[in-house]
């Protein structure tokens, strides 16, 4: 499943839900793509993306409300992601996505 185009992703944390948007473009197994959040600062461009047969992952860093690095892998079905994210030391937690 490609995922080229623009997803909005929730990440489910203590803090409560997360919401992410992401732009991806696949150049063969790599992946790269612009990323926002909703009330966190992040450095636009992802870091490492690549997808193997319908998984996909990439990197984010963000800067608050702490500097971490946060890493996204999902697997694609169609319109929808589900995977996990992991933010730096602070384990994993369930990430569902759709393409909008």
């Amino acid at each position: 499943m490609s995922t080229d185009g623009s997803w909005q992703l929730d990440i489910e944390s203590p803090l409560g839900k997360q919401s992410l948007w992401v732009e991806l473009t696949e150049e063969g197994e790599k992946l790269i793509g612009k990323a926002r959040a909703n009330g966190q600062v992040i450095d636009p461009d992802i870091i490492d993306g690549e997808k193997v047969g319908d998984v996909a992952s990439w990197k984010i860093k963000c800067r608050k409300p702490v500097p971490l690095t946060m890493k996204v892998t999902v697997t694609v079905n169609g319109d929808t992601m589900t995977g996990k994210a992991k933010p730096g030391m602070f384990g994993t937690f369930p990430v569902t996505g759709r393409r909008v």
